[in-house]
């Protein structure tokens, strides 16, 4: 796949909204519009990183690969595949999505609390900075003391602290055998998560689904096969219910998209410690990563939902979109709110890109002499 650089075309029109004073609304295969809040500046120009695309190296005996950030998911995933490798952190993969969407907004699918997350496998970044600066940080190695880890920063930060161009990532070769165990449990019984999640388990997903709990178990098919049978369970005959929860076909999420719209429902991601047992919120409940993510479909407001979410030491973000005023973050304030504030200060001063897309209370500048946008 040729590798197609629009870096000084994207360069530019930073530039020229730094010119003109206006926002920026980045956009790469656009199949996350409902996720966050909507852009509240009216007049934001969007900038599209689908121009600049492709695989610009890629050696599968050093298991990295470096992309540009508008390549379709779907094409890299069919390059890693064809060398019998794989994103350890499984991202979604929506009709569209784009490598540099999927960092930005720092989603990991159903390995994550056993392979570790989009975060942890990047190991060097290129951007443009709010000051229309071309900026590279990392490399393409795992161990790196060149100054702070800004790479990673960048992955989760929703395109608030520069334009992601190209980005290099560590890969893994793709197990020798998965397999799905599917145990009869009661809803919501997180409790038995704790002993298997303790155990000498190649694990790769965990997750509880009305009364059926889903186990699956990646490796050597010997290891597979031995953990198989000291765990239990019916075997299913593929692994086709990871990858439908993962991209949100599964039957839970298209009838909450659906809720939505029809009942005035709103589809809720919550994170909290794998531990904690079942929250107090009145809805229908999915839960991922042995408990960690857990997903609530409920007409309950935002308010209540941060407030016992809170009070549960986790986090909520709205997933179905907003038909009224309230959040779709969990606002953050004191210290996180002024350390991320200045974050932002270094990167974006006059917070040209996504402004109000990501927690809007970030988007006022520590400094009153940090505007113009």
């Amino acid at each position: 796949m040729a590798a197609n650089d629009n870096s000084a075309q994207l360069i530019d029109q930073v530039q020229g909204a730094i010119d003109t004073k206006t926002s920026l609304r980045i956009v790469g295969g656009n199949t996350k519009t409902v996720l966050g809040e909507q852009d509240k500046i009216e007049g934001a120009v969007p900038l599209s990183t689908l121009e600049h695309s492709g695989i610009i190296s890629y050696d599968p005996t050093e298991l990295v690969v470096t992309v540009r950030a508008g390549t379709r998911l779907s094409e890299l995933n069919k390059a890693l595949s064809d060398a019998g490798q794989m994103m350890p952190f499984e991202p979604p993969e929506l009709a569209g999505s784009t490598i540099g969407g999927v960092l930005a907004c720092g989603l990991s699918g159903p390995s994550r609390p056993f392979s570790g997350s989009a975060r942890d496998y990047v190991l060097g970044t290129r951007i443009i900075n709010g000051q229309a600066q071309d900026l590279s940080f990392g490399g393409e190695v795992m161990k790196n003391v060149a100054g702070y880890d800004v790479s990673r920063v960048q992955i989760g930060a929703w395109g608030t602290l520069g334009v992601l161009l190209d980005v290099s990532m560590k890969v893994l070769p793709v197990p020798e055998l998965d397999l799905t165990l599917r145990q009869q449990t009661t809803a919501h019984d997180l409790g038995a998560f704790a002993s298997i999640m303790r155990a000498p388990l190649p694990l790769s997903g965990a997750m509880l689904i009305d009364d059926c709990r889903y186990l699956r178990l990646s490796g050597s098919a010997a290891a597979v096969h031995a953990a198989a049978a000291s765990l239990g369970g019916d075997t299913l005959d593929d692994n086709a219910i990871w990858s439908g929860v993962r991209d949100h076909t599964h039957a839970f999420f298209t009838n909450a998209y659906a809720a939505g719209v029809n009942e005035n429902k709103t589809l809720w991601r919550i994170s909290v410690a794998d531990y904690h047992p079942a929250i107090e919120l009145a809805g229908k409940w999915l839960y991922e990563w042995a408990g960690g993510q857990r997903w609530l479909l409920t007409e309950l407001p935002s308010s209540t939902v941060f407030s016992v979410v809170e009070a549960a030491q986790g986090h909520a973000t709205r997933y179905s979109a907003a038909s009224d005023k309230e959040p779709s973050f969990q606002p953050i304030g004191g210290g996180l709110q002024k350390l991320q504030t200045r974050l932002r200060d270094s990167f974006d001063p006059l917070r040209l890109f996504n402004r109000g897309r990501y927690h809007p209370e970030l988007d006022v500048p520590s400094s009153p002499a940090v505007t113009g946008v």
